[in-house]
């Protein structure tokens, strides 16, 4: 079974641009300029209006885009993390100044002992 084809025409070339096409479909020994503009029109075809090189800089963007939004999620755990361990260091740090200046307290730790706080 035959393929159905179209033909067009493209207007409004610039001389330097054609000039350019040309001399790559030259470059890369296509059979002829027709065969080099027909590959072209594939691959824009295949990769979406898109030259892999773009497929895959914008696949990585998406990538890095992710990274980023995973280390910003962990970055605000490990702030939280952070924050709520000073906070408990300041309530061990009140805890153990409060005891130790308690246990300075010669009156204050006769009263407990007399209360029945240490035997």
């Amino acid at each position: 079974m035959m393929t159905k084809t179209k033909e067009f025409k493209i207007r409004n070339i610039p001389d330097e641009v054609y000039t350019q096409l040309k001399m790559i479909a030259d470059k890369y020994q296509y059979a002829s300029f027709n065969q080099f503009m027909i590959d072209q029109m594939q691959a824009i075809v295949i990769n979406d209006g898109l030259s892999l090189y773009h497929n895959k800089f914008a696949d990585s963007l998406i990538e890095i885009k992710q990274l980023q939004k995973e280390i910003l999620d962990q970055q605000l755990k490990n702030e939280i993390q952070t924050v709520a361990m000073d906070a408990k260091l300041d309530l061990v740090r009140e805890l153990t100044l409060g005891w130790l200046q308690f246990m300075d307290d010669g009156d204050a730790l006769a009263a407990e002992r007399a209360a029945g706080g240490d035997e």
